[in-house]
């Protein structure tokens, strides 16, 4: 969660405090690890499989967004697994949309409009 490059990182719990999953926003410097547009933002996602399908994904990108138009960045990238079905159906809900495939995983666009 404490990285140099961060922009947000956003949690979601139950009422008892336990973690149900957490969403990851970093600014992409020049030669990140991900291979990523310099100024492009970098999105990780993680539910907990107990609470897939309850919208909580869905909840955390509205404040991962928010963050994006605060920073003013001009789009997100998410790199999934190719084998990751779940992964990729979600950030293609979320409206995310391919523009790189490599060797065994896919890179997903989102282009924030002003």
């Amino acid at each position: 969660m404490r990285h140099p490059d961060q922009l947000r990182c956003t949690i979601a719990t139950d009422p008892n405090g336990h973690v149900l999953g957490f969403q990851s926003l970093k600014y992409a410097v020049e030669n990140n690890p991900y291979g990523v547009s310099v100024g492009w933002g970098v999105i990780g996602t993680h539910i907990r499989p107990s609470a897939a399908r309850l919208g909580i994904g869905r909840a955390l990108f509205a404040y991962t967004l928010d963050a994006a138009f605060a920073q003013g960045l001009p789009a997100i990238d998410a790199t999934i697994g190719a084998g990751n079905t779940e992964g990729l159906a979600y950030y293609e809900a979320m409206g995310f949309r391919t523009y790189r495939t490599q060797d065994g995983s896919v890179s997903k666009v989102y282009r924030i409009n002003r």
